[in-house]
């Protein structure tokens, strides 16, 4: 019997021990940042994401843990040649997504290395296609022109790039004098110019207001000139309409206008015209009106 118990107890042990052994490498439980790869007899058999899978115990094993996270590539500076001859130094900010795991772990050995290679290469193509200024101002253009290049080998790596960003282009020491110098320049044609654009504007104000001035005066003049005709205008139509009598009559108001104006002088004097005198120029005027 006591052998027995022995040999009963040594089974079940044995029974606890391969069940235990069986739900370990049977049950998994997948987190939700990761993909596992499970490879049957040594090779690669399916993908399995996030969750609890069985497995088949010593056929089946994990053979890939792969996150699914967002990753960044090292920013390592990259040395380039410009289309103008101009050595740069240029930095790259590249994230990328693993969304095919398979791809990634079979395909190429180390993906960060084969991505910095990719990179690297498409990014001297690139800058020695463009010039310097063109490089500090189209980053974008430049930009999206690498990621396109890196979509190709991304495809077949399992990977998707989620965004490509130029962080810093530096150049050497003597063209950064030489960028200064130029930038010198073109600040003092800026002011230059700036300062000539002024002068222009204030000149053409000022002969717009000469211009101005001259048109308001010429215009007085022929409104004055206008009035002036106006009036010699009505004044020798009441003429002809009124012939000597209105004549005379304008020559009698003249008179007593005048002879008013010695009544109320200091040095009052009387004046006495003759009759004939008059009469004489009344009939020279009426011959005038007659005339008219």
């Amino acid at each position: 019997m006591e052998n027995g118990f022995s040999f009963s107890s040594v089974v079940y042990l044995f029974i606890l021990v391969l069940v235990l052994v069986t739900l370990r490498y049977s049950v998994f439980i997948v987190p939700q940042s990761e993909n596992w790869l499970i490879e049957r007899l040594g090779r690669y058999h399916r993908k399995i994401e996030a969750g609890l899978h069985l497995l088949i115990p010593f056929f089946e094993v994990v053979r890939h843990k792969v996150s699914i996270q967002e990753m960044q590539q090292p920013p390592d500076p990259i040395n380039a040649i410009t289309l103008d001859n101009v050595s740069i130094s240029i930095q790259l900010a590249i994230f990328y997504r693993i969304i095919d795991s398979s791809k990634t772990m079979y395909r190429i050995a180390d993906l960060k290395t084969g991505i910095k290679t990719i990179v690297n290469g498409t990014v001297r193509s690139v800058i020695g296609k463009t010039e310097l200024d063109g490089v500090q101002s189209n980053r974008r253009h430049i930009a999206e022109e690498i990621e396109s290049e890196l979509q190709a080998v991304s495809d077949e790596w399992g990977i998707k790039l989620t965004r490509v960003e130029i962080t810093e282009v530096e150049v050497d020491e003597q063209t950064k004098e030489a960028m200064q110098v130029q930038l010198n320049a073109e600040r003092k044609r800026r002011g230059a110019v700036t300062e000539a654009e002024g002068i222009k504007q204030a000149t053409q104000l000022q002969a717009d207001a000469r211009l101005y001035s001259a048109e308001k005066e010429a215009l007085a003049k022929r409104i004055l000139a206008d009035a002036e005709a106006y009036a010699v205008a009505a004044v020798s139509k009441a003429i002809s309409e009124g012939g000597a009598s209105a004549i005379e009559f304008e020559v009698k108001k003249l008179q007593a206008h005048a002879v008013q104006s010695l009544a109320v002088g200091n040095n009052t004097k009387i004046v006495l015209v003759p009759s004939d005198v008059l009469s004489s120029l009344s009939g020279t005027i009426g011959k005038l009106a007659s005339k008219l």
